[in-house]
């Protein structure tokens, strides 16, 4: 029987910059950074408490900025895109109604390396 997923991928130019955004901003923590290539390192952020992971992986050319690659689920998304707008994250949608799902509530910001990133209600 399945338990969980341990890590999703995120496409990243810059591990030390995404690895900056998503623990001083965003509230991640570096579960794993190790050597992983030459030049490259093997990153896993977690939220605290969480079984699944995000793996920082290299971006490829063909990357297409803006992009949702990443959804994240908040208690209360007001306030939390209230908090992550006052440490400088940039929204590109400020909470509203979701129109896949009455009485979901998302916003989407984009990260330092310009992924899309949804936050919603559950």
């Amino acid at each position: 029987m399945l338990r969980y997923v341990k890590f999703s991928e995120l496409a990243v130019e810059d591990q030390d910059r995404a690895i900056a955004f998503y623990t001083e901003k965003i509230g991640f923590e570096v579960a794993q950074d190790s050597q992983y290539k030459e030049g490259w390192r093997w990153v896993e952020l977690a939220i605290p408490g969480a079984a699944t992971r995000v793996l920082l992986t290299k971006q490829s050319n063909d990357h297409e900025k803006g992009v949702p690659r990443l959804v994240l689920v908040a208690d209360d998304v007001q306030r939390t895109y209230e908090n992550l707008s006052s440490k400088g994250v940039r929204f590109t949608q400020a909470p509203t109604q979701a129109p896949w799902n009455p009485g979901e509530v998302f916003a989407q910001f984009e990260d330092s390396e310009g992924n899309g990133v949804v936050l919603g209600s559950e």
